[in-house]
């Protein structure tokens, strides 16, 4: 792979991330392996870690027993890309919420159509119940609409929210709609309950914020 110009550590970057995804890599070569692969100087190679880095598509451990490994991807990754984004465009936390508002129904909907097309809902993480923690319940029915992207997007809205929470402000045990009852609702099949009773959850926590501390829901979304 020959390249100059510019765009040089961009490019080899794209190409060390096709490699990854074909080749299963879990940790990078060596940089003398990398410099023979993609025929770059050492300037361009570097600063293609770099860039790989900062997305978190890599995390580089430098001295004895270092090395460059490859991370599993996660939603806090496109949590961290999209916050950035969030914080030019002058997004609030309610815009967010208020997009969740939106997703996560939808999320409840196709959870519980797959239950009627017979895959059982799996009680795996323990989010189902009211003392286990928010997010894993919301992470939990993300997951089984088995929709990966989805997985993805409504995960890390959950996580930009989650940084910069007010929980503590709004205890669960006082909101309308439970996780067990959006449960139960999912577990029937029920599509439209399932889907009613998550919009309603979500609502009535967006309503007690907007009631107890509206200042936060003001606040602009930081990309740290």
């Amino acid at each position: 792979m020959k390249v100059v110009g510019r765009k040089t550590a961009r490019l080899v970057a794209g190409q060390i991330v096709q490699d990854i995804g074909t080749e299963g890599l879990t940790r990078l070569p060596s940089e003398a392996e990398l410099l023979e692969r993609y025929e770059v100087s050492r300037p361009s190679l570097r600063e293609a870690l770099r860039i790989l880095e900062m997305y978190g598509v890599i995390s580089i451990r430098p001295g004895p027993g270092g090395g460059t490994r490859v991370n599993q991807v996660a939603s806090s990754q496109f949590a961290s890309a999209s916050s950035l984004y969030f914080h030019l465009l002058g997004l609030t936390l309610r815009n967010v919420l208020n997009t969740r508002l939106q997703v996560e129904p939808l999320m409840a909907r196709l959870a519980s159509e797959r239950v009627k097309s017979g895959v059982a809902w799996a009680d795996e993480a323990e989010g189902n119940g009211e003392n286990a923690e928010s997010g894993s319940f919301h992470f939990s029915v993300a997951r089984f609409t088995g929709d990966p992207i989805l997985l993805l997007f409504a995960d890390g809205l959950r996580s930009i929210y989650v940084d910069e929470s007010a929980d503590e402000k709004v205890p669960r045990n006082e909101l309308p709609v439970s996780h067990d009852q959006i449960a139960d609702a999912i577990r029937s099949g029920d599509s439209e309950k399932s889907e009613r009773l998550m919009r309603d959850h979500i609502r009535s926590y967006l309503d007690a914020l907007e009631k107890n501390c509206p200042e936060i829901l003001d606040q602009v979304v930081d990309w740290n």
